[in-house]
């Protein structure tokens, strides 16, 4: 029954275009379905300008100029990196060369179309799902953040980031409790999702319930699982430094509460709430005395300005934190890696991010840090690739054009020397890459690197 299965070519129909069209096609591929984990052999992909044609067992007849011999490699959808931060268009080549061809940035600007057309300079640019500016209470943690203080600015912030284009409001730590649930009200009228960080005032509960969209880095769910829940959200209310939310959050681990666990996640599943655990940016606070940080191949892609303020960033925990408070946020990190892997058995709808450019978190390299972390948490390597290619179709709502490699679908495709579902790390192991139907080889993909590297040395 399979081999009828492959045997049927799937075609869809193209709109007459007033230009010449082009077409490629990807011989002899091992395409993945990302969806079920069958891995169909010795596949034909078609490719007509931007999307993908038609898919089926290779034959002789085949061959055409533009074809591309994969040699049974591993073909599979574009990653997403589903939670990022983007300061500067010379990083965004370093997210194709790593194969990820989309990514949702975390905090744009007030002007959104000017932020648009910034991003659109860079000649090759990945698909882009972009936040508002930060929104956050008085006062906010970061500079250039929309500031609400009451209900009616809320509202009033939300209409106005739908105005813009945005294609979701960011939420943060410091919002007043009834200016989240404005926003969440007016989000709900405006057809906007809004998404980010359990504010200290909300529950994840709370959150969930109200419609927020994505969590980010696991916020609010230590404390939503622990017996102490009510009295350790006072306390983080009023915690006046970051060390002290460790401590709160190391506090409601140790009154972990399983079955108030179990019920959040059925909340998380049945309001469709998304986690993003961004598990690459936790590790770090438990391993900031590792000097072997510094010395990561990595940073020679990260401009000097950047790598000055990564370790300004740093410096002050690493000089001024015991080896007892390093030791705390490992066991916290533990901890939430026991979380992931509880939700993911649970159900909960999750996707990958890794919090680039944050210290240490590198763009495009990191996200395949992250799967493979999710895999150290139990998550399957199916489930993470899911995680990373699927998933964001369906957060995003546009399986119709990402998230598997079906006719129809835009051609963001990654080819890999070896298979992803029997070793995650497998996803670093990159041949090819197709942005948009546009084909990079290795050798253009090295070229990007190597470019960010001269950029980065004279920056």
């Amino acid at each position: 029954m399979k081999s009828i299965v492959l045997a049927v070519v799937v075609t869809v129909s193209l709109a007459a275009q007033d230009h010449p069209a082009t077409e490629s096609s990807i011989r002899h591929a091992t395409v993945i379905d990302v969806t079920t984990g069958a891995e169909l052999k010795d596949q034909t992909v078609r490719i007509h300008d931007t999307r993908i044609i038609s898919i089926a067992l290779t034959q002789d007849s085949d061959a055409a100029p533009n074809s591309i011999d994969a040699h049974g490699a591993y073909l599979i959808p574009g990653l997403w990196d589903m939670h990022v931060h983007v300061h500067d268009v010379d990083e965004l080549p370093l997210y194709i060369a790593n194969g990820v061809t989309g990514i949702r940035i975390m905090s744009g600007e007030r002007d959104t179309p000017a932020r648009r057309a910034e991003l659109a300079r860079q000649f090759t640019t990945p698909e882009i799902y972009l936040a508002s500016a930060i929104v956050d209470g008085d006062p906010p943690i970061w500079p250039g953040s929309i500031v609400v203080k009451n209900p009616a600015a809320a509202r009033r912030t939300v209409d106005e980031i739908k105005a813009s284009g945005a294609d979701f409001v960011k939420v943060y730590n410091h919002i007043p409790r009834d200016a989240y649930f404005a926003i969440a009200d007016e989000a709900k009228q405006q057809h906007i999702p809004f998404a980010g960080h359990v504010p200290d005032a909300i529950t994840a509960q709370e959150a969930s319930a109200a419609g927020q969209r994505s969590i980010e880095h696991l916020t609010g769910l230590a404390l939503a699982c622990s017996s102490k829940q009510d009295q350790l959200t006072e306390e983080n209310l009023h915690a006046p430094m970051p060390r002290d939310h460790f401590v709160i959050v190391a506090r409601a681990y140790q009154s972990f509460d399983n079955a108030k666990c179990q019920a959040l996640f059925e909340e998380f599943r049945r309001n469709q709430t998304w986690q993003v655990p961004t598990l690459t940016v936790l590790q770090l606070s438990g391993r900031l005395d590792d000097r072997r940080y510094l010395s990561d191949p990595r940073l020679a892609y990260i401009d000097r300005k950047f790598r000055e303020r990564w370790d300004q960033r740093t410096d002050f925990q690493r000089r001024h934190w015991t080896y007892q408070q390093f030791e705390m946020n490992r066991s916290i990190f533990s901890a939430d890696k026991k979380i992931v892997d509880a939700m993911f058995r649970a159900g909960v709808p999750m996707m990958a991010g890794t919090d680039a450019m944050n210290p240490y978190c590198f763009p495009g390299f990191s996200l395949h840090d992250e799967l493979a972390m999710l895999v150290e948490s139990g998550v399957t390597p199916l489930a993470a690739l899911q995680m990373a290619t699927i998933n964001p179709a369906r957060f995003m709502e546009k399986t119709a054009d990402l998230g598997t490699i079906e006719p129809g679908k835009i051609a963001n495709l990654v080819l890999l020397r070896a298979d992803p579902l029997a070793d995650i790390h497998n996803t670093n192991q990159i041949e090819a890459v197709w942005l948009e139907g546009k084909y990079f080889n290795r050798d253009a993909l090295s070229g990007m690197l190597e470019k960010a590297k001269e950029t980065a040395k004279h920056n």
